[in-house]
């Protein structure tokens, strides 16, 4: 049975609502999910739609008045453990906006439209849609761009991104170019910082070519007077003018873009990672696909994006295509993603992961992983291999 996912508002009326549902229903499609997959659940319908032991997401919109609407629904939802997200027009009323039931969640503040993309992103991210992990690089050229670097890599931190920037992220003692290609292989996009030299560092050029070879959204910011690098396969370009900068100058690396523009960059990375992350998953699916048809095996490709596959002894077998390294918390919700979905006749499940370019101490880890916990892993450069066993 298809899994439903409810999509539940309370609280007051909010002007940006349905250009939330619209945005979540773009990326409900690009993750190739069908938009039946979503339950709508409101004051009107709650009694007759709502499941407890459904996955849930409720945005609860507070308002200035003190006045809070549907607190008796608000206590089923908080009874019934569900993810409960307090939205505020201003951060700094949180306290005044929400109901006390609320006062210790983290809250987020919908104040323009450039900040209803990170919110869905939180939707898709609390219903296991998109990974709970929010991985960022910065691809750029120290002497042309290092100040935006920098500006970038802070605003996107405080927005929950774990960023790659070479100068604040390896480690003394790393071996550079090994954990540089680790971390792209781990990110869900890459933001090119696309300046008139960007291409003359042999660095950048590879970065660009390894970014492709994977998959990975590009998120190019052109500098002004520069043109749109046609070598990235998956990109969304941000064509930047010179009222952009600071002080109107752009041709020097201590050149700094205004806040507004900073903004704006940042709505365009959530609006392109779930993208990314679909093609990227969409990759290893078909990659996965063709080595069974290779092998003459069959395989059923599920509407939650899961690949089944009968052993010889008749049990099915569950594959989670995975993203990026897989880490122990993604082996625990794999495994209660095939606790929700899949009947008790699974006999085992398995993560499909790409394990090109990932540092060798990792995949050491990653089998030694595979010694003690339920959820097994599998290298898709290993995969025909694998399906001869079976």
């Amino acid at each position: 049975m298809t899994t439903k996912y409810q999509i539940i508002k309370i609280g007051s009326d909010n002007p940006f609502y349905k250009e939330v549902l619209d945005t979540l229903y773009n990326h409900i499609v690009e993750l190739g999910l069908a938009k039946e997959s979503i339950v709508e659940i409101d004051v009107n319908n709650f009694k007759t739609e709502y499941k407890g032991n459904a996955p849930t997401f409720c945005l609860y919109f507070g308002n200035d008045s003190g006045s809070f609407k549907n607190l008796d629904l608000l206590e089923i939802l908080i009874k019934d453990a569900n993810l409960i997200l307090p939205i505020v027009s201003d951060i700094t009323k949180f306290k005044l906006q929400i109901p006390e039931e609320l006062a210790n969640v983290n809250g987020f503040e919908l104040a323009t439209s450039n900040d209803i993309e990170k919110l869905v992103s939180c939707i898709l991210e609390g219903l296991s849609l998109l990974r709970l992990s929010r991985r960022l690089f910065i691809s750029y050229k120290r002497d042309e761009s290092s100040t935006v670097a920098i500006q970038l890599f802070e605003q996107l931190e405080k927005n929950g991104f774990d960023v790659f920037l070479d100068t604040h992220s390896i480690r003394p003692g790393e071996p550079f170019q090994e954990e540089l290609w680790h971390r792209m292989a781990d990110t869900d996009i890459v933001v090119l910082l696309n300046t008139p030299g960007f291409l003359n560092s042999n660095w950048t050029t590879q970065e660009l070519a390894k970014a492709n070879s994977m998959s990975i959204g590009i998120l190019q910011v052109i500098w002004p007077s520069h043109k749109l690098e046609r070598d990235a396969e998956l990109s969304i370009p941000i064509q930047l003018s010179i009222s952009d900068f600071g002080n109107n100058i752009f041709k020097d690396p201590t050149s700094y873009l205004n806040p507004e523009t900073i903004s704006k960059i940042i709505s365009q990375v959530e609006s392109l990672r779930a993208r990314s992350l679909a093609s990227r998953q969409d990759n290893i699916i078909t990659e996965f696909i063709a080595s069974s048809k290779r092998v003459g095996k069959k395989v059923d490709l599920q509407s939650e994006k899961l690949i089944t596959i009968k052993r010889s002894d008749g049990k099915e077998l569950v594959i989670i295509p995975n993203i990026g390294v897989p880490q122990a918390f993604t082996y625990n919700q794999s495994e209660e993603l095939v606790a929700r979905i899949k009947s008790k006749n699974v006999a085992a499940a398995y993560l499909l992961f790409d394990d090109r370019n990932i540092r060798e101490k990792w995949i050491k880890h990653l089998d030694w992983l595979d010694n003690y916990l339920p959820v097994k892993s599998i290298k898709i450069v290993k995969v025909e291999e694998w399906l001869r066993t079976i």
